[in-house]
């Protein structure tokens, strides 16, 4: 069993007393510098295939070292394993299905998918969801970018720049064959701010037809994260913690939380244009490293197109009844009893249940909010343990909360996902069967 220390604070709970460092597992010796071998934004004109060659190498590069001088430095992932995680990826048409699919549109042909991970994370945090899609559209090309900074050492996000992200995945928007005529991008937290803010830069762009914005990041859960700019120049971290996530970084550069907050100043002033292009949102109430506000307010005021759906994951923070709404808004009720679930995390929208790494039973448990050692060997070992967000911390049995890492209702929300997707592209359409 993987065992990690988290940051307490997520990207969002700046607050000055958060300015501290949240505490330094061992395993991470030696991360808290940069590599040396930064993943960079990648030149224009680079075939996106030898972008993904390219990037597993220097992340091969980067991650060996540390199998060579620590032992089991991911826990029972080898180094296959974390470098297959970490890495960009080009999936072409599962040629078999879409023939058996009859091919066309509605099946994803000349469809394609870019995945855009979120920040301290890596492409297979979008995993499930691009598997899940590829399955009803078999026919279309699936890409996922890695962002600057990210899948080598979380040192490397103290030098990195909102504008590298951006830079990234607009190389990834434009990497697309000319065959490829319809653009659908998908973003998990700030990757959702990503592709948010690149689509509205090509708003004349007739290739793009959707958005998938999952927990998006379009403004910081706290009022205080507007301080990170210039914190950083005196704090060099929000929080450090073990390195030993194989599909994330568990340390927090406070330059990345800077240039987050930066980013989304579009957002916040609410400057960023109205688009017409059609969007699902899907985010949890409960969310406590974004403002789930933010997003519902995105979606009524700036998306235009008749075809969107947000689903809203209604947890134990019931703010949305006294917050202006409008349609297309599915309130989901978040816990389920069957799966040990009270409320959906910022984490637990992209997973499924029977994700081998973050699922109900995955080999990563999420514990890193107890700082006492009782209460934490509890979270990772206990039989009486509970899934959610960290706002019921202090209401829970002490030792028995792991923060939710994967979606009891992901089923569902990607049947309702392939059926928007489907209407985006003009078609009509049945999810595949489960």
């Amino acid at each position: 069993m993987v065992k990690r220390q988290t940051i307490r604070t997520g990207i969002t709970s700046l607050a000055l007393g958060a300015v501290m460092a949240i505490g330094i597992g061992t395993q991470a010796f030696g991360q808290y510098e940069p590599s040396g071998n930064a993943v960079t934004s990648p030149a224009n004109g680079l075939a996106f295939d030898d972008y993904v060659t390219a990037t597993r190498k220097q992340l091969r590069d980067v991650i060996s070292a540390r199998f060579e001088t620590e032992e089991n430095p991911f826990g029972s992932f080898d180094i296959d394993q974390v470098v297959d995680m970490r890495s960009p990826y080009s999936l072409g048409a599962d040629e078999a299905a879409c023939l058996t699919a009859g091919r066309g549109l509605a099946h994803g042909e000349k469809v394609g998918f870019l995945a855009v991970h979120g920040l301290t994370d890596s492409p297979y945090w979008l995993s499930d969801v691009r598997d899940q899609l590829r399955r009803d559209f078999p026919c279309a090309i699936f890409n996922g970018v890695l962002l600057p900074g990210h899948g080598t050492a979380p040192g490397d996000l103290i030098d990195v720049s909102y504008q590298d992200w951006l830079d990234t995945v607009n190389y990834g928007m434009t990497a697309f064959d000319k065959d490829i005529e319809h653009i659908i991008a998908i973003g998990y937290s700030t990757g959702a701010t990503l592709i948010g803010r690149d689509i509205a830069a090509r708003s004349n762009d007739p290739r793009i037809s959707a958005m998938i914005m999952l927990s998006p990041g379009l403004a910081a859960k706290s009022d205080m994260a507007w301080l990170t700019p210039y914190v950083r120049y005196v704090k060099k971290w929000v929080g450090q913690g073990s390195e030993n996530d194989p599909g994330k970084y568990g340390s927090m550069a406070m330059n990345a939380a800077a240039e987050f907050h930066l980013l989304t100043a579009p957002y916040r002033d609410a400057s960023i244009p109205a688009s017409n292009v059609p969007v699902f949102v899907a985010i949890s109430s409960d969310d406590q490293t974004v403002n789930p506000l933010a997003a519902l307010d995105y979606f009524c005021n700036k998306v235009q197109s008749p075809i969107r759906q947000m689903i809203w994951y209604q947890g134990e923070i019931n703010t949305v009844d006294e917050h202006p709404q409008c349609d297309d808004i599915d309130i989901v009720k978040s816990a389920n009893d069957d799966m040990r679930t009270i409320n959906h995390a910022h984490t637990a929208i992209t997973m499924s249940p029977e994700n081998p790494v973050y699922g109900l039973d995955g080999a990563v448990l999420d514990c890193g909010h107890y700082d006492d050692p009782d209460e934490l060997a509890s979270c990772q070992s206990g039989t009486d343990t509970v899934y959610g967000e960290r706002n019921l911390l202090k209401s829970a049995t002490p030792g028995t909360l792991r923060r939710g890492t994967f979606n009891p209702d992901f089923n569902a929300m990607m049947d309702k996902m392939a059926i928007f997707v489907a209407a985006s592209l003009g078609v009509n359409k049945q999810p595949a069967a489960q």
